[in-house]
């Protein structure tokens, strides 16, 4: 049966703690010392009779906060019974580096008010709202035990049962009338748990009863769950504790998740074994733990071709089972992948890819024309020209590193150049080019052609002769043929011109 108020939390964020360690969260809170802190100089589970007189000090000023105090005598209950939007007094003081800290107290006068109650001061002023309280007992009666989280167990708090026993500590407030805790022996106070299985956060079925050892001392119960004993298989529950005094009188429940996972997740994996140069590796891992709800985590690692070990960045990670990068090396590319659980199993896995380099593909032209290999390129001796590999094409990581030898004769003649112009070749005797083309990873190709040069064509002496003599031929002609027109002008022809017809008539 369902015994009290559980608290509300997404289960992927409680899975997440389970995962990571606790002092994790220690050192976060560590590296905040700006955190406001607001601190009771009474202890949880004092009595008053008739005022509640309360101080403290704090680390931030206390000029925008609510106080308020609250009946919870019975489970579930939260009555105002006060409130205010002021203490009584506030004093700031300094201590001897210099910081600023203030001094407060506050009193509610309740002379007819009998309950256990919760004093609750709340900072107004904070981004994330800030609450701190105090349990105390008022009058002489509806008083009863009041659990409280241990020191050392989150208010969310989460168990990971492993192989081993699990122990919780819980702080627990007796009502002022009964007997003090060294007359109390561990029979004076019966701990009850049950689960029920949640998967999701939200029991799936009803409560069961579980077995505990429990030990009281000094005020402070700690409880063991015996796994040898616990016949719950690998999965999440949602824990119901309270306890009861043998006066009948039962605390308040606290809501806990219990995370049972002794067993390692099945772990398979799928990617490709070959792929080219510049290409993407895509390797996918199929994570099952055995139950719903559950949750893991992946650490990968990948050894390249040249045995250098590194870490995958965010942009490499699609998803948590999901590792996508480009293979921009030749060779074999190691991938492991580290998977854990949250009851802490390991599982290893491990994949080998083998990326082929691509050779590349030499194109080598003149005038537009390509060049292939042992071909006869015919170039004028008197014009400049270019033999050009621009349009060389490889995978992007090797294009930019390609390196280009030239050979003139089966002589070495530049390097570090894509082309070749006239003006790099000095010798006026040579028949032959060699274009060797290499990449990053010493794949290449080459091309060796030969060259004829076309001397300009030379007209004999007679041809130029009649060339001459008709040029000279046509100039006379036409300087005869101005002459005559002016020597000559056009005289009036002697034929009759016929009237117009007008003057025929007449």
């Amino acid at each position: 049966m369902y015994r009290g108020n559980s608290i509300s939390i997404g289960l992927v964020s409680i899975l997440s703690m389970l995962i990571i360690a606790p002092v994790t969260l220690n050192s976060s809170q560590a590296e905040l010392p700006s955190e406001p802190t607001l601190d009771f100089d009474q202890f949880d589970g004092i009595h008053f009779m008739n005022y509640i007189n309360i101080s403290g000090s704090s680390s931030v000023p206390l000029n925008s906060i609510e106080i308020s105090l609250w009946n919870v005598t019975s489970e579930g209950q939260y009555d105002l019974l006060n409130s205010s939007s002021s203490l009584l007094t506030v004093t700031p003081l300094e201590n001897e580096l210099g910081t600023t800290y203030w001094l407060w107290n506050h009193e509610f006068n309740h002379k007819s008010e009998s309950c256990t109650c919760l004093v609750r001061i709340s900072l107004l002023d904070q981004t994330d709202l800030e609450s701190f309280g105090l349990t105390v007992y008022l009058g002489d009666s509806n008083h009863r035990p009041v659990l409280m989280y241990g020191s050392d167990t989150y208010q969310t708090s989460q168990i990971m049962l492993a192989t081993e026993n699990v122990g919780l500590g819980y702080k627990l407030l007796l009502p002022p009338n009964l007997v003090s805790f060294d007359a109390i022996t561990n029979q004076d106070v019966l701990a009850t748990f049950s689960v029920c299985p949640a998967p999701f956060g939200i029991c799936t079925d009803d409560y069961s009863p579980v077995t505990v050892l429990h030990e009281l001392v000094n005020g402070y119960l700690t409880v063991t769950l015996e796994t040898s004993v616990i016949d719950l298989t690998d999965g999440l529950y949602l824990v119901d504790f309270y306890v009861q005094t043998m006066t009948l009188r039962e605390s308040n429940t606290l809501s806990q998740y219990l995370a049972v996972d002794r067993n390692p997740p099945n772990v398979t994996l799928s990617s490709i074994s070959e792929l080219s140069e510049s290409e993407t590796i895509t390797v996918d891992l199929n994570v099952d733990d055995g139950y719903e709800g559950s949750s893991h985590t992946t650490t990968w690692t990948i050894i390249e071709p040249d045995g250098e070990l590194r870490a995958v960045s965010s942009t490499e990670i699609l998803a948590d089972n999901r590792l996508s990068f480009k293979a921009d090396k030749q060779g074999v590319y190691q991938i492991f992948g580290l998977v854990r659980d949250v009851g802490g199993n390991f599982v290893n896995v491990e994949h080998n890819v083998t990326v082929i380099n691509v050779q590349p593909q030499l194109d080598l032209r003149y005038d537009g024309f390509k060049i292939t290999n042992n071909q006869t390129i015919t170039v004028k001796s008197t014009d400049d020209w270019c033999f050009s590999a621009n349009q060389t094409t490889d995978t992007v990581n090797d294009i930019d590193s390609l390196e280009y030898n030239w050979f003139v004769d089966g002589k070495s003649l530049l390097s570090g150049r894509s082309y070749l112009l006239s003006s790099d070749i000095k010798t006026d005797d040579w028949e032959e080019i060699t274009l060797i083309l290499t990449d990053n990873n010493g794949a290449g190709s080459s091309i060796t052609f030969s060259v004829e040069e076309q001397e300009p064509e030379k007209t004999s002496s007679l041809e130029s002769i009649t060339i001459w003599t008709t040029i000279l031929f046509l100039l006379g002609l036409s300087i005869l043929i101005i002459i005559r027109k002016k020597v000559f002008p056009p005289q009036e022809s002697d034929f009759v011109k016929w009237s117009d017809a007008k003057s025929y008539d007449d």
